[in-house]
């Protein structure tokens, strides 16, 4: 692997590791710490950063990816499961996470103009 911290990292699921799909990972373990990582792993940040104590169960790769709304009470599914009833409940975690579009760049410009109005800065 070509990474820096590879000697010393204890992330159960590297970016760079081809059997990634197979892992799971829970809210309390450790986070890649690479500066340019996939968008998955920025959601184990905020993840870990929003509710590491508080969240049962584990994330896999595919509800990694899912690009949903992540607060305090996000959790994940129940490790000890046979790999049939995984598979089932993690479909049923992504149904019940939706994904959220991206904004496009009008509602980005829309945005930016409130927020001036709002702090009162108009120019």
């Amino acid at each position: 692997m070509n990474c820096k911290y590879f000697d010393d990292c204890s992330a159960p699921m590297c970016p760079q590791d081809s059997e990634v799909v197979k892992t799971a990972w829970f809210a309390n373990e450790p986070v890649c710490r690479l500066y340019d990582v996939p968008d998955w792993v920025k959601r184990q940040r905020k993840i870990a950063k929003t509710s590491a104590t508080e969240t049962a169960g584990c994330f896999t790769l595919p509800m990694l990816e899912r690009r949903c709304v992540i607060g305090k009470k996000i959790s994940g599914i129940d490790p000890d499961m046979t790999e049939a009833q995984r598979k089932k409940a993690e479909n049923n975690w992504l149904e019940k996470h939706q994904a959220i579009k991206p904004k496009s760049s009008k509602e980005w410009e829309k945005m930016a103009v409130r927020m001036r109005i709002i702090s009162g800065n108009l120019s």
